[in-house]
């Protein structure tokens, strides 16, 4: 597998709220109350449930949406590429739910080589990390995400935490409370981002510039016209949390990823999953 640097990653923790919910963890001046739901162009993806709160839905034969609802529904990805390796973009919250999608793998595609790039410091992004790294298996993320994860990681865990004060939420509060942050273990530059090569297939990560949080990545299938936009792509009716957000950089960064040629964008929340989304965001960025 050949690697060329050219992008951004680590941004998780603070996101939290972008995503709608009805759980009593929702506070309603961070969380879209309605989803704003549309179809894929395509059928309604298959979904596998892997326990109550963490699902699979099979977009395509190669590719599946991972969401964990704990306590508010994030996405992941896993994406089969040509050579038959698997690539990781994002994780769970938590190692538990990451190890039990680990599992899934395993008994469904059977042992395959396993890459994984993390798009951002934040908890939707990599709290799964500690899973994949005791795995073996390589984990990208930007020298940004990085410096973001010491710097501000018990922050916005702190910040996160309040938000979940309350009986109801007991059970979100101590696991996300032990949630070991652990960095990436391969670091590229962010501004020079990151093109990895699988068989006749590439995967191009890129940094647009600060948008939800200073190092949120996008990243891009070519051959599959598939564009994972991170928290800096809104699946939902509304901006959610933006106490870490660039808000004047923010509509510059999603513009800059209109450069792709896509057929299928996957937000960090929420269930839409079309090109629409692109300008949904913009929309909502610019009113």
């Amino acid at each position: 597998m050949k690697t060329r640097i050219s992008l951004l990653w680590f941004a998780g923790i603070v996101f939290l709220a972008a995503c709608s919910s009805n759980r009593a963890v929702s506070p309603a001046t961070l969380l879209p109350e309605t989803p704003l739901l549309a179809p894929v162009a395509s059928a309604t993806p298959a979904r596998i449930d892997l326990d109550k709160e963490l699902y699979l839905r099979q977009v395509r034969k190669d590719l599946f949406v991972v969401t964990h609802s704990f306590p508010w529904p994030a996405n992941s990805l896993i994406v089969e590429m040509s050579n038959s390796d698997l690539v990781l973009v994002g994780t769970p919250y938590t190692p538990d739910a990451m190890n039990q999608v680990l599992a899934w793998i395993t008994a469904h595609f059977g042992k395959r080589k396993i890459v994984a790039i993390d798009p951002g410091y934040h908890a939707d992004n990599l709290g799964g990390n500690s899973a994949l790294i005791r795995q073996g298996i390589p984990v990208y993320g930007s020298d940004l995400t990085a410096r973001l994860l010491v710097e501000r990681g018990e922050r916005t865990r702190k910040y996160l935490l309040g938000m979940l004060s309350g009986d109801a939420n007991d059970a979100y509060y101590k696991a996300l409370a032990a949630i070991p942050f652990v960095a990436p273990t391969k670091l590229f530059p962010i501004e020079q981002g990151l093109t990895l090569s699988f068989g006749d297939e590439q995967v191009q990560v890129y940094y647009p510039g600060p948008s939800q949080a200073p190092d949120k990545l996008a990243v891009y299938f070519p051959s599959k016209k598939l564009l994972f936009g991170s928290c800096m792509i809104l699946g939902g009716g509304q901006l959610g949390n933006t106490s870490d957000a660039d808000l004047k950089n923010w509509p510059d960064a999603v513009r800059k990823l209109k450069q792709f040629d896509v057929e299928i964008v996957v937000p960090g929340h929420g269930d839409r999953l079309d090109p629409g989304l692109i300008d949904h965001t913009l929309d909502l960025l610019t009113k």
